[in-house]
């Protein structure tokens, strides 16, 4: 009891001396952050969804494991909208994608913004909020192929066509790696091992070693303003079945935790789609300045 009264006064004193960190005062903190705080884990290395720059912004937040560096993106964006609506801090930590959800259920972070999916199988160890955005999976190739396919979304027919038999890659453990097996049992592709980043999957198209990488539309815009090397050749959605409503994103929070989820999708409930493709776009401009 003592201790709750004595984090009221600090923060009602900190409220009034305007003390910079606390995203807004006056309102009621989520049952689990009682510290004040919400303890974001991300790669900070998903472009536009989240990146590390040096230079401090209105759009970022300080990582707080990698001194002098800042979190960039649209998941960054949305974090503030948490932090300003919950009326708590917000701590960014830099994670490996496959750290994500172990640091999760240990309590080192209390959610996962980071582009994730909410798939079955991550289900079983954590829990989703509402989608915070919906994609649309796409190929990244060498430019010289998806200039033959500007303005076309291909078809079955067509598809079979550009990746029949071709080496095909992604990042592992995501879904844009999971739906390559569609492609290697209906069209013959060649699905290679996963690589630890998207990054490393552009480089091995760029070098030649993969036809091509699967990747979300955004993210695909991200890699390509960053290589006049290579393009990006849309197909048609439903050849992914049943992945085609896996490509949205969600908050990623630990079992049970209920009163954060819902806290979250009560954010998500005042934040239109109009806006969300106006701070994904917003985003994907600063990575391409």
């Amino acid at each position: 009891m003592k201790k709750n009264l004595l984090r009221s006064a600090l923060l009602v004193s900190l409220c009034a001396a305007g003390v910079s960190g606390f995203s807004s005062c006056g309102g009621n903190v989520v049952k689990g952050l009682d510290d004040g705080v919400l303890t974001i884990g991300l790669e900070c290395d998903y472009a536009p969804f989240n990146w590390t720059t040096s230079v401090e912004s209105e759009h970022t937040l300080p990582i707080s494991n990698s001194a002098g560096n800042f979190a960039d993106g649209y998941d960054i964006n949305f974090a503030k909208k948490l932090g300003e609506q919950l009326n708590v801090e917000v701590k960014i930590v830099k994670l490996e994608w496959s750290a994500l959800i172990v640091n999760l259920n240990s309590n080192v972070i209390d959610c996962i913004i980071a582009g994730m999916t909410d798939t079955e199988e991550r289900r079983e160890s954590i829990d989703f909020t509402n989608e915070y955005y919906r994609s649309e999976l796409v190929f990244i190739t060498q430019k010289s192929i998806s200039d033959s396919y500007q303005n076309q979304v291909l078809s079955n027919e067509q598809i079979n066509t550009v990746f029949g038999g071709k080496n095909l890659i992604s990042q592992v453990s995501t879904v844009t790696d999971e739906v390559l097996d569609i492609f290697a049992t209906n069209y013959n592709s060649v699905h290679l091992t996963p690589v630890e980043t998207f990054a490393r999957a552009a480089n091995d198209v760029v070098t030649g070693a993969a036809f091509a990488m699967s990747a979300e539309l955004p993210v695909a815009q991200a890699i390509c303003s960053q290589n006049d090397g290579l393009g990006i050749v849309h197909v048609n959605q439903e050849v992914l079945g049943s992945y085609l409503s896996e490509l949205g994103v969600s908050v990623g929070i630990r079992k049970g935790d209920n009163e954060l989820k819902d806290a979250i999708n009560n954010v998500l409930a005042s934040y239109d789609t109009a806006a969300r493709v106006n701070d994904m776009t917003s985003a994907n401009e600063r990575v391409s300045a």
